[in-house]
C-alpha cells in the first residue's frame, strides 16, 4: 500500500469515513472504484468494497429491494442474474451519468441492430435462455465491424452487459475499448464491473446460487400446475422460435461441452460461510403467511385511494402477490445518520424501500 500515491491513501480513508453511516456505502464504494480504474491491483480498494457491501443495514436494504422483484426462495439461475444486476444499479452510481453521457439506444447508424442483439440479451436475462447470450454476441459483433463509432457502440455494449449482470461479457468488451482507446469513463466502469464479476459470488444480500431445484419444490407446494424450471425455459424458447430473428441452433457441440465439463474443477461440496443465514430457505413449509413489512407498508398507503379505479385491484394482487413472500428481519443495531449531511431521504438511494420499514 506505501507505494501507492498519497491522494490513494487520502480517498481510501474518505471512503472509509463516509462508508460509516447509513446509506453511505455507496458512495464510498464509488470511490474505492475511482481508485481501482487508476491501480487495478489495489487490494487494499478491492477489499474495502467488500466490506461497506457487508454493512448490516446495506444488507438488509439490498434484500428488500430485491425482494420486491424476486423471492428469495427462487433459485432459479436467471434470477440470481437479475438479482445481481438488480444490486448492481442500487449500489452503483454512474447509472444517471451514462445515460446523459451516451445515446440511449447506441450510435444512430446501427441502433438497429444493436437493439435486435438487446432483445437476444433479454432473453437470457428475463427468461433464462443461456442459448440468447450466444446470438447476443454474434449480433453486436456484427453492429462493431458496420458502426462508424466503434467507440461508442462497444461502450453501449459493454454498459448494457453490466446493466443486465452479464459482468464477464461486458468487462471483455470494456477492455476490447480501453485497448483500442484511452478513454477515462469506460475504464472507470471497467474496473466497476470486474469487481462485480470477480466477487459476484459473495455479495452478502445474495442468497447462494441454485438451480431451481428450491423454486421447484416451493412451487409443488405453491401451484402443482405451474411448469418446473427446465419445462418454462423450453417452453420460452418453443415461443421464442415462431418470431426470433434466427433460428435456435447448439452453440457447441455436446461432445465438445462434455470435453469442457471435465475439465472444470469440481464445485464446492459446502457452501461458503455467508453473513446472513440462508438455512431458512430449505425449511420453507411452502404455506402462505403474514406479508413482509414493506408490502404492508405499502398496501397501508393504496389504502388512502380505497375506490379510486385500479387501487382495489392493485391491492388484492400485492396480497395474493406476496402471500409466500418472507418477511426480512431488520438488524438490531440503529441507523447511524451522518450529522454534518442534511436529513436523509431514502427515496434518493432505495425508492421507499429503506424507509425505516422496522418501525412499522
Amino acid at each position: 500500500m506505501s507505494s501507492y500515491p498519497d491522494y490513494v491513501h487520502q480517498t481510501l480513508a474518505r471512503a472509509q469515513d463516509e462508508g460509516q453511516w447509513y446509506c453511505g456505502q455507496p458512495d464510498a464504494a464509488a470511490l474505492c472504484f475511482d481508485i481501482l480504474a487508476l491501480f487495478p491491483d489495489c487490494q487494499e480498494a478491492s477489499d474495502l468494497v467488500y466490506e461497506l457491501f457487508c454493512d448490516e443495514w446495506t444488507i438488509y436494504d439490498n434484500r428488500v429491494a430485491v425482494q420486491q422483484n424476486i423471492d428469495e426462495w427462487d433459485d432459479r439461475p436467471w434470477q440470481q442474474r437479475r438479482r445481481l444486476a438488480l444490486s448492481f444499479r442500487f449500489m452503483s452510481r454512474w447509472d444517471g451519468k451514462y445515460e446523459a453521457m451516451m445515446e440511449r439506444g447506441g450510435p444512430k447508424d446501427v441502433r438497429k441492430i444493436l437493439e435486435d442483439g438487446k432483445m437476444e440479451l433479454l432473453g437470457a436475462y428475463c427468461l433464462g435462455d443461456e442459448e440468447c447470450t450466444d446470438y447476443a454476441w454474434s449480433i453486436f459483433a456484427d453492429a462493431i465491424q458496420k458502426t462508424k463509432d466503434p467507440r461508442a457502440t462497444l461502450h453501449w455494449i459493454g454498459w448494457q452487459y453490466a446493466d443486465l449482470g452479464f459482468f464477464a461479457d461486458a468487462a471483455e468488451a470494456l477492455g476490447e475499448l480501453c485497448s483500442r482507446y484511452s478513454d477515462e469513463k469506460a475504464r472507470r466502469l471497467l474496473a466497476e464491473v470486474v469487481w462485480w464479476r470477480d466477487n459476484a459470488h459473495r455479495i452478502p444480500w445474495i442468497p447462494p446460487a441454485g438451480d431451481g431445484s428450491r423454486y421447484d419444490r416451493m412451487m409443488e407446494k405453491i401451484d402443482p400446475s405451474a411448469p418446473k424450471t427446465k419445462d418454462e425455459v423450453q417452453r420460452v424458447r418453443n415461443e421464442n422460435q415462431k418470431e426470433r430473428i434466427a433460428p435456435y441452433r447448439p452453440s457447441i457441440d455436446k461432445e465438445l461441452a462434455q470435453l469442457f465439463e471435465t475439465a472444470l474443477p469440481p464445485e464446492p461440496s459446502k457452501p461458503a460461510a455467508t453473513i446472513v443465514d440462508w438455512s431458512f430457505l430449505d425449511t420453507d413449509d411452502g404455506q402462505p403467511g403474514e406479508l413482509p413489512d414493506w408490502a404492508k407498508k405499502q398496501i397501508t398507503q393504496l389504502e388512502r385511494h380505497r375506490g379510486e379505479e385500479g387501487t382495489n385491484e392493485i391491492i388484492d394482487h400485492m396480497i395474493a402477490m406476496h402471500k409466500f413472500t418472507r418477511n426480512i428481519p431488520p438488524p438490531s443495531i440503529p441507523k447511524r445518520y451522518d450529522p454534518n449531511k442534511p436529513p436523509f431521504n431514502p427515496a434518493d438511494n432505495f425508492g421507499e424501500v429503506g424507509d425505516d420499514l422496522d418501525e412499522m
